[in-house]
């Protein structure tokens, strides 16, 4: 193994599941190392975002409001608990805390439906790349809590994790759900499925290096009935949705980027058995050819979607499939200077990519396809995660579309109908943006005026 730490060509974190790992993270992170032995009460000061009053009333007003479909002015919400009660504030009683927010536009909680939170794990402190891979567990752990934090402080209160490492995915979702650390609400799928020598494989890796498969639960298989139990195993970790790897890669080794791997036969298996324990199923796909078999294999949403062709789109329009473009990803691979240290190879990929992406999304921009926001960050830093915004509004996406695509159709798509919209009985995920993003998206990629989740206002 090339011990030079930018010559690691795969930047996704493709790894399996290790329980020894997860509970090692989940350690990290839980009560039990933060604040074993307090009482109940001292926890309540140490985490102050679980000690909200449930009857608390707060009216939030500002010059508009964008409720994930289209725009008011004024702007008003009123907040309780951790949820939206009204749109009036005169049902706020005379108790409430009011808070003026000026010439801002409150907005759904952002939803980002395409991250990898965890870092890539590797072997060696030597192979390590500041800031995207970890060589213990505690390092990985508190990685993975970061970058989710750094998606959150942009606004994004939701996420959809496709393709974690051994199981610290699960942790850092595990952790903020159970309210040990602050982040966004998070749906995780645990190792992504793969083809042998596919996508997902490990083909970077020397003949006398193993993976010891008997204690780590990948996502690597064949044949219907054999991603039939892979899609078993994940939902015996409680994963949130599927991820499949239906073609190959442009940041992984030895393996055609467009080119089809999974059959159609192992895609329906995967979404009938995924279907049955009701998760959804998100396919990675470059290339027409291996889109389409993805679609009428009845995916649920295709993840980058690189050269999508017109019948193959007319085909995700009939049944519902959508469209998750990942542009900055692409990009970010392509900017002077490899800022990144992308390898030679996978750079000359993203080239070849870039023009089918183009030319791909300006058909899918005169369908009808539904668009939902997705970044893919985690191959570039997280923080970078609002960037998609302005391109695909220089793609020819109207502002009002780009802004449902991150909030009301990203909720439809991850089936989470208690967010993305603005209405009462929604949860409290809302944040603000100063002016008016359905004029000039790009105010989107700057520090949100304000951020709540579940009713609690949280620093930006």
């Amino acid at each position: 193994m090339n011990h030079d730490h930018q010559s690691f060509d795969c930047r996704c974190p493709h790894g399996g599941f290790s329980e020894s790992i997860f509970r090692a993270a989940k350690l990290q992170l839980g009560r039990r190392s933060f604040i074993g032995g307090v009482a109940a009460a001292s926890v309540a000061a140490m985490l102050p975002w679980r000690a909200r009053a449930a009857d608390e009333v707060t009216v939030l007003k500002a010059a508009r409001l964008f409720d994930g479909k289209t725009m008011h002015s004024p702007g008003v919400l009123v907040l309780k608990g951790d949820r939206i009660v009204s749109m009036t504030s005169g049902n706020a009683g005379s108790d409430a805390h009011i808070v003026e927010l000026g010439d801002v536009t409150l907005m759904p909680g952002l939803i980002d439906c395409h991250t990898h939170v965890a870092p890539f794990m590797v072997a060696s402190h030597y192979l390590v790349q500041p800031g995207r891979t970890a060589d213990n567990v505690g390092e990985a752990a508190i990685m993975g809590m970061r970058s989710a934090q750094a998606m959150l402080h942009n606004g994004f209160t939701t996420l959809r994790d496709v393709g974690g490492g051994w199981g610290i995915d699960i942790a850092v979702r595990d952790s903020i759900n159970d309210g040990y650390i602050q982040g966004p609400r998070i749906l995780c799928a645990g190792p992504s499925l793969s083809i042998t020598g596919g996508h997902g494989d490990a083909n970077d890796l020397p003949e006398y290096v193993t993976v010891d498969q008997s204690t780590i639960e990948g996502g690597v298989s064949y044949g219907p009935y054999g991603f039939r139990e892979k899609v078993r195993e994940h939902v015996k970790r409680h994963v949130d949705v599927i991820k499949i790897l239906a073609t190959g890669g442009v940041l992984s080794y030895g393996d055609v980027w467009d080119v089809p791997q999974l059959n159609l036969d192992e895609i329906q298996a995967i979404v009938d058995e995924s279907t049955k324990f009701g998760r959804k199923v998100a396919a990675h796909c470059h290339g027409d050819k291996g889109i389409s078999v993805a679609v009428e294999g009845g995916v649920h949403s295709i993840e980058h979607c690189t050269g999508v062709g017109e019948a193959t789109l007319k085909n995700m329009q009939q049944r519902g499939t959508h469209l998750v473009p990942t542009v900055w990803a692409l990009d970010s691979i392509l900017v002077p200077g490899n800022p990144n240290h992308i390898p030679e190879g996978s750079v000359h990929k993203a080239q070849n990519a870039a023009k089918l992406r183009d030319e791909g999304m300006q058909r899918a921009l005169a369908s009808s396809v539904s668009i939902a926001y997705g970044t893919d960050a985690g191959v570039f830093p997280h923080k970078e995660n609002n960037k998609d915004f302005a391109i695909l509004a220089k793609m020819g996406m109207h502002p009002i579309d780009v802004m449902k695509s991150a909030t009301s159709t990203a909720a439809g798509l991850l089936g989470t109908n208690d967010r993305g919209t603005l209405a009462p009985g929604k949860l409290a995920d809302v944040v603000a943006f100063s002016g008016d993003p359905s004029r000039d998206i790009a105010l989107l990629e700057r520090t949100p005026a304000a951020i709540y989740l579940g009713g609690k206002r949280i620093s930006a």
